[in-house]
């Protein structure tokens, strides 16, 4: 909650045209990760995980200055699993029970995150965007 919390205040103030992007981005990922309940919703063997994607936000966050085209063109990529992602949610009704396969498209998703901005913390499996769009196409 601490990480999540100095992640916040790192995107307040002034950003330069070249991050806003990026900022919004990470402000939805983070919305995404921490939120009310999200520790009894994603389970106590996933906190670490969580830790370490917040850790590459923060890296992220390093970076973004120095090549905010690169950090855009990766947005990219995230930003349309994420959609593509969605709408297989959306195919499914309230209250009906989510495959644990397409559950874990959502983790996919975040390790692709920290594959594409934050190389050198590791990921928990191999993982790239041809793994994500297979496992969309595939349940």
């Amino acid at each position: 909650l601490i990480q999540s919390q100095t992640i916040r205040k790192r995107l307040k103030g002034k950003v330069g045209l070249d991050q806003i992007q990026a900022h919004g981005d990470i402000k939805d990922q983070l919305d995404y990760l921490v939120y009310r309940g999200f520790v009894s919703d994603v389970g106590a063997a996933r906190l670490p995980d969580i830790v370490r994607y917040l850790q590459a936000i923060e890296r992220r966050l390093e970076k973004l200055p120095v090549d905010p085209n690169k950090d855009r063109l990766h947005t990219l990529t995230v930003t349309g699993l994420q959609q593509d992602y969605q709408a297989l949610l959306a195919k499914y009704q309230k209250g009906q029970e989510i495959p644990k396969a397409v559950k874990d498209i959502r983790w996919m998703i975040e390790e692709l995150r920290v594959s594409l901005f934050a190389q050198t913390l590791g990921t928990r499996f191999p993982i790239s965007e041809k793994r994500v769009r297979q496992a969309l196409t595939s349940v």
